[in-house]
Order: structure tokens, then C-alpha cells, then sequence
């Protein structure tokens, strides 16, 4: 069985008459018409280009990441082919990341001169603040979203979620589905993290009008998608300080350039779009990607389909 990947996988997770070939975006292209390929292993961005090939006996398109927006789906479908996603394996890296970002806001570990001194900065006691007791909307009560519930609740924080549908309330005291509820949440908002993908219902969610019921303590932490977010809306209320600060890891240009604007901003921490990043999740993409092509192999139904009409 011949698979076109763009991540390397150890020949001790598969079945045997496994053949990989490594690509990339370019290079998949000198496959076109190859009737042996079976399996393309790749990013969202190869996935459109592979969607504009001919693979007669491709089978299965699996993502390497858990968003599939831009991917042609339906398209895929229409040839018969299963695309899947990599489901929950990047939610931990991630919500600890969110973690990360609360304690240096919390700590102002970013605004302390005397993090290489000994001798504490008068007045430090007064801005520095705990985490205990605090109120934060998750938006997005996935997978990511609930890893991000489960340890901020550790912490004591007060965990409400933000989702079209209800799902399973635990850790989350409650969940709700409108922006009418979102916007009598907000205001009593200590941090509000966004973990939503980007889709019809999510696009441009947080507008300058959302942003005006966050409090002037808010601090916004972004690991979902860009276009989820206003951007200049988003600047110009932390740069007036109508909101407390940000914790923002995913932007446009990858890696993220220095003259960003949000990098200007002594209430911003710009992370350079690493939250899904780990030793752990790289271990935890093989053994799912190849548990994909071990069920392919033996004629079984991989996981995590998201063009499936059953």
C-alpha cells in the first residue's frame, strides 16, 4: 500500500506492505494520476493542492492537524475519498499553554524588572493577583476548550463555557449557547479564552461590540483561529486600555514577524504559535496517523472521519 506523507512514521507502528513516501506541497504533485497511492498524509495547505489531483484508488486524506477549515471536504466526498482530522492529540499542549499565559498576566512576571534580582520592586504586592476566585468564559467546549476547563479549575476559577450546543456540563458550572447570554457573561469576565475554529458561525466572532462588554481587568487569551477575531478591534482596545491585556499565540504569518503590531503592546504576550507544540503530541500524531493506515490496510474504518455523511 502506497502512502504519500509529509510526517515520518516509524516502521515498528505499522503493518507490514506499508510503503511511505515523504512529501510536500510540491513534490505531491509528481504523483498526479498514480494509481498505487492509497493514503495522503498531509497539511490543510497539500490537502487543497491534492484536491485538484487525480489519485484513482485514494482512499484517505488525514490531516496532521484538528482544524480542517480551507480543506475542500465536501469535494473529497464527491470522489469518494475519507478525510480525517487528528481529533483531541493537540488539546493538552494547548491548554496548558492558556494556563501558561494566566499565571505570567496573573504574576505580571513580564512587567517585574526584578525577575534576575534578588530584592522585590515596591508596590509589587499591588498588581500582582491570584488566580483563586477568579470567573472565566472558555468559548469553544470542545476538546481543547474542556482540557483548558479541567485545569483552570485546579486553580478555583470559576469555569463557564460559550457553545452553539450544550454538551457534557462537568467542569464547566455552565454552558450557554447565545450572544445575548455571552454578552450578560462578559462583563463578569476575568478571562475569556477563545478556542473556537473558524467557520460561517465563528468568523469575526469577537467584533469591536463583543470586545466593549469585556471589563477594563479582562485579559483575552487566543489559541483558536485568526478569523475568529477583529483584529484592529482588538488592538485598539488593548492599546486604549479598555480591556486588561492578551495572551494571543496564532496570527496570519507564521512565523510571526517582529513588526506585528500586537508585539508593540506592554499588555500583550505574543506567543510565536507553539501551543500545540510537544515531544508528547509528536509521539501521540504517529501512533494516530498510523493507527489510520494500519485500519486502511486491513480494510477497517479509520477514526476521526469528518466527511462522512453516516
Amino acid at each position: 500500500m502506497l502512502v504519500l506523507s509529509e510526517v515520518e512514521i516509524e516502521d515498528t507502528l505499522l503493518n507490514e506492505d506499508i510503503d511511505i513516501k515523504l512529501i510536500n506541497k510540491e513534490t505531491v504533485q509528481e504523483y498526479d494520476g498514480n494509481i498505487e497511492v492509497k493514503v495522503i498524509l498531509c497539511s490543510r495547505a497539500t490537502a487543497v493542492v491534492v484536491s485538484n489531483m487525480n489519485f484513482p484508488s485514494l482512499s484517505l486524506v488525514n490531516l496532521t492537524s484538528a482544524g480542517y477549515d480551507g480543506v475542500p471536504i465536501k469535494k473529497f466526498r464527491d470522489k469518494g475519498v475519507l478525510v480525517a482530522n487528528v481529533g483531541s492529540i493537540y488539546s493538552i499542549p494547548i491548554a496548558e499553554t492558556v494556563v501558561f499565559g494566566i499565571l505570567q498576566m496573573a504574576k505580571k512576571f513580564r512587567c517585574n524588572p526584578n525577575n534576575r534580582f534578588v530584592r522585590l520592586t515596591r508596590g509589587y504586592d499591588n498588581y500582582i493577583t491570584e488566580l483563586s476566585g477568579k470567573k472565566a468564559i472558555i468559548l469553544g467546549t470542545g476538546s481543547i476548550g474542556t482540557e483548558v476547563a479541567k485545569r483552570l479549575v485546579g486553580f478555583d476559577v470559576e469555569i463557564f463555557g460559550f457553545a452553539k450546543r450544550t454538551r457534557e456540563k462537568s467542569p464547566f458550572i455552565r454552558i450557554v449557547n447565545t450572544i445575548h447570554e455571552l454578552k450578560e457573561e462578559l462583563p463578569k469576565c476575568d478571562y475569556v479564552i477563545s478556542t473556537l475554529p473558524d467557520n460561517d458561525d465563528t468568523k469575526q466572532l469577537i467584533n469591536k461590540d463583543l470586545i466593549s462588554y469585556m471589563n477594563s481587568e479582562c485579559i483575552f487569551i487566543n489559541v483558536g483561529r485568526k478569523a475568529v477575531i477583529d483584529q484592529i478591534a482588538l488592538f485598539s482596545a488593548l492599546k486604549r486600555k479598555e480591556i486588561g491585556g492578551a495572551v494571543l499565540d496564532i496570527f496570519e504569518k507564521v512565523p510571526n514577524p517582529i513588526t506585528n503590531i500586537f508585539r508593540r503592546l506592554c499588555n500583550v504576550i505574543v506567543f510565536p504559535g507553539v501551543a500545540a507544540i510537544s515531544k508528547e503530541t509528536k509521539i501521540r500524531l504517529q501512533n494516530h496517523l498510523a493507527y489510520n493506515l494500519n485500519c486502511i490496510k486491513l480494510g477497517e474504518r479509520p477514526v476521526c472521519i469528518i466527511n462522512s455523511e453516516d
